[in-house]
């Protein structure tokens, strides 16, 4: 299996997660921008799990998504991969996303991040059946989102707070969920795969909440307009491929410093 962007965040935090406990059958070979200029000769590979992207910066870098996505079909053909797994985010539902959206509700993003993950997607659409593309529309990662850098620096974390006194609420997902996920969409029948996949373990969890879990002193400030209380997925359709446990702000702050904290 080859795994890109073996620098980027999750990248790293993933290799971390798995050298402290392997994952079954799978031979993870990580691969980054710069390494995979320098490869004369690519391995042959049942799949390619494409980490990589572009997730800051101004409009004409975060455009760099769709050639990335381009870049990992190119590479999955090259090596004989049967699928590829490409990593979206719930950034292209926009305002949709306070209200549980599905795989098919409309993408509607509201920033240049979520409209280049959108893009995205609407390239890979076109690529055609082989090989087989899946998009993984990806809900906060706790360990590799700011709030969690915050944490790990020691620092206050400054969160919006809303009418309801609370901070905003997420889908989030802990690095072994999401290497769990990889590992049953990889051992999927291909004829299983979904096209689109949301991807975060059931319910959401509260910023100042997980502030709280990590003991970590809040400085709370007026919510801007437009910002989203409530950002949530629907997971019904991972659910059923892999059983994930409920999100509570303890187990995201326990699993981070179990895996050593921000990537």
């Amino acid at each position: 299996m080859i795994f890109l962007g073996s620098t980027g965040k999750l990248g790293r935090a993933l290799q971390r997660v798995w050298s402290a406990s392997p994952p079954e059958g799978l031979e993870p070979l990580w691969l980054g921008r710069k390494a995979l200029e320098t490869q004369s000769r690519l391995p042959r590979a049942q799949a390619v799990v494409a980490l990589w992207g572009v997730t800051h910066g101004p409009a004409q870098a975060l455009a760099q998504n769709v050639p990335l996505a381009e870049a990992a079909r190119v590479l999955a053909k090259a090596s004989g991969a049967e699928r590829v797994l490409h990593l979206s985010s719930a950034a292209v539902y926009g305002a949709c996303a306070k209200a549980d959206p599905s795989e098919a509700a409309p993408l509607a993003p509201l920033g240049a991040y979520g409209q280049a993950k959108a893009d995205m997607e609407a390239r890979i659409a076109l690529f055609g059946p082989r090989p087989r593309n899946c998009v993984l529309r990806l809900g906060n990662v706790a360990g590799c989102d700011s709030l969690f850098r915050t944490l790990a620096e020691g620092r206050v974390a400054e969160i919006d707070q809303f009418e309801s006194g609370k901070g905003p609420q997420r889908s989030y997902i802990s690095v072994p969920q999401f290497g769990r996920v990889l590992e049953a969409l990889l051992a999927l029948p291909l004829a299983e795969l979904p096209d689109v996949l949301n991807v975060a373990q059931p319910g959401v969890a509260e910023m100042g909440a997980i502030a709280a879990a990590a003991g970590a002193p809040v400085c709370w400030r007026p919510a801007p307009a437009g910002a989203l209380a409530r950002v949530a997925l629907d997971v019904r359709a991972l659910q059923r491929i892999v059983g994930l446990p409920e999100v509570t702000p303890e187990a995201l702050v326990e699993s981070w410093r179990c895996w050593g904290g921000w990537a």
